[in-house]
């Protein structure tokens, strides 16, 4: 392939051959499903879709002739060949099963090379390009039948136990992608990938993610969701102090995209977290409390300076408000504070994203205010603890009415 692109389009150098070739991969997304039908059936692209391994893509080896910002155009490749793996997959298991043989191999290699002496920079490699391959076929997924596969595909791993790996005798794949969050969360080249393939699967666009009544599928998925986010955000919080050009890409990048896969999770509609409190379960809990560590890590100047970050923090809180106020309560009133304040902040900017997840939260916290004054004394005494929690937000505004008053004045302006 290099030889007749050099032949043809006079390209001698391999990262401009990578570019190319992306570039032409790429411009498979606005493609008809006619289009796509036609190209499933060039031999050349079924070539592809069983042979997609780095001895006839070199740019999918994982040595250091590439560098790791190179591993981006992974993701693009797996979202295209996915594509066109979808065009007639169907529900034939057997056919996704040999799709994904190159990436089972490098599951099976990983495991091999930890149950072994290792070169620590092998394998952050290998599990940044495996991260980035799954998310290019996480991405291009989006029919129920199909994550079912990727999912029934992951499942052996949770099975696997390596204690190099794991922590607290954990046995997930998810549990090796935290461990190397726990080895290297200082690295946003590492943990980058591994966090965007998190908020990836926790996405339920076209209700991808709709699993059957018998199913346990989701709330496994949210656990896993919910031990990297909390591992995540204990370990970055060690970091301390950060430059202003450090505290962007080693820590409010991250924090984002954890507030980003913690809002996918909250609003997919396809975890009942009444379940957790009534087993005894604290994987939810726990997401909410490294929310706000993160959360208070952050000052309120960063939260809307750096866009991403804000884009994901305040839809975050938006969900938030509209069906955990009982968590919103039972903040602390320093951390409640600081929420009224962002939501305040947040109310006055440009970004529409922002200003409208302002206004949305604000209207569910108002609301669920106005219902308790309306309601109080009137309520019998099963709904106690519904009563103790507005009790403890009218207090709250009663001692701070500054804050209504600055949040509502913030709102008139928008």
């Amino acid at each position: 392939v290099y030889a007749r692109m050099s032949e043809v389009l006079g390209i001698t150098d391999d990262n401009h051959v990578l570019e190319t070739f992306m570039t032409k991969i790429d411009s498979l997304t606005p493609f008809t499903y006619i289009l796509l039908k036609k190209l499933v059936k060039i031999d050349a692209v079924k070539f592809m879709l069983k042979n997609h391994t780095s001895e006839h893509f070199p740019f999918l080896d994982i040595s250091d002739s590439y560098s790791l910002s190179d591993f981006r155009c992974r993701t693009t490749f797996y979202t295209a060949l996915t594509r066109l793996l979808m065009v007639d997959l169907g529900e034939d298991e057997d056919e996704f099963e040999n799709f994904m043989l190159p990436l089972t191999v490098s599951f099976e290699t990983v495991l091999q090379i930890f149950n072994n002496n290792f070169k620590q920079e092998d394998v952050k490699r290998m599990l940044i390009g495996l991260a980035r391959d799954l998310r290019g076929i996480a991405f291009a997924l989006n029919t129920k039948t199909s994550y079912t596969m990727l999912f029934d595909w992951m499942y052996p791993y949770y099975t696997v136990t390596i204690p190099a790996l794991c922590t607290e005798g954990c046995q997930a794949p998810h549990f090796r992608l935290i461990r190397a969050i726990e080895q290297w969360y200082g690295e946003p080249a590492c943990t980058t990938p591994i966090l965007k393939l998190m908020a990836e699967l926790m996405q339920n666009r076209s209700q991808r993610l709709n699993f059957d009544v018998s199913s346990p599928n989701g709330i496994l998925l949210f656990r896993e969701a919910s031990k990297m986010i909390c591992t995540y955000g204990n370990q970055i919080l060690s970091l301390g102090s950060l430059s202003k050009d450090q505290i962007y890409p080693l820590k409010l990048k991250g924090i984002s995209i954890c507030y980003s896969a913690l809002k996918s999770a909250l609003c997919g509609n396809y975890v009942s977290f009444g379940v957790f409190k009534l087993y005894g379960d604290n994987h939810f809990d726990n997401v909410l409390q490294a929310f706000v560590k993160m959360l208070l890590s952050v000052s309120h100047s960063d939260l809307l300076q750096y866009r991403k970050l804000s884009q994901s923090y305040y839809p975050l809180l938006e969900c938030l408000t509209q069906d955990h106020m009982s968590f919103i309560t039972n903040l602390e009133p320093p951390v409640l504070l600081y929420v009224l304040t962002s939501i305040s902040e947040g109310l006055t900017t440009l970004d529409t994203v922002v200003s409208s997840s302002c206004c949305t939260s604000l209207d569910y916290i108002v609301t669920y205010l106005f219902k308790h004054i309306a309601k109080e004394g009137k309520k019998p005494l099963r709904c106690r603890e519904a009563t103790q929690a507005g009790q403890r937000l009218l207090h709250f505004m009663q001692q701070n009415p500054d804050v209504l008053q600055q949040v509502t004045h913030g709102w008139s302006l928008t």
